[in-house]
């Protein structure tokens, strides 16, 4: 039984093709976004964006390129001159997940590998908070893991253990979820 899930599996992702798709999609967003070449090239080499980008693919979502083209244009304008609009309020203190919704519109797709490719993003935005929590605190900033909103290290162990529960070579090979590689959410 176990040789026809991955023969299946192996069938639906080919890491290849999904990679060419990345390469096309995000230099299209980049040329959108008027991106320098530099920007260009960080944006195309963030482990972040990749996932975004690649995560309708990942799970099997109708309408994938579309999708992953609205995510990393919302992905973009959250860290542009509209990153205010972005920036964490109370209103986002319901879950972690709040500040990521409007980059969860998937149309159908494998729920666990879009549950686990959302987890890791929301545990690298976890990260940033705690990362963040002096800087946000000079700057004024709201922060919900300073706020006490967040319990950064029960939010950070059920996010992890979500991680874990979902097995996907794929997302792995693109952001590894151990702690010590996290990013920041920037390019």
């Amino acid at each position: 039984m176990k040789n026809i899930t991955v023969e299946k599996r192996s069938q639906i992702i080919d890491m290849k093709r999904i990679n060419k798709k990345w390469d096309e999609i995000s230099g299209c967003v980049a040329e959108a976004f008027r991106m320098t070449e530099d920007e260009t090239r960080r944006f195309k080499e963030k482990n972040i964006a990749k996932l975004i980008g690649t995560l309708p693919f990942l799970a099997g979502c109708e309408d994938a390129e579309r999708t992953a083209v609205t995510h990393l244009g919302t992905y973009i304008l959250s860290l542009r001159e509209t990153k205010p609009y972005f920036n964490a309020k109370t209103e986002d203190n319901s879950n972690i997940f709040e500040r990521l919704r409007l980059g969860t519109s998937f149309k159908g797709g494998n729920p666990g590998i879009i549950e686990k490719g959302m987890s890791i993003l929301a545990l690298f935005m976890l990260e940033d908070y705690r990362r963040d929590t002096h800087l946000d605190n000079v700057l004024g900033k709201y922060n919900p893991v300073t706020s006490g909103a967040f319990n950064y290290e029960a939010v950070k162990e059920d996010l992890l253990k979500k991680i874990r529960s979902i097995e996907s070579p794929e997302i792995d090979t693109i952001v590894c979820s151990d702690m010590g590689t996290l990013d920041y959410w920037g390019f």
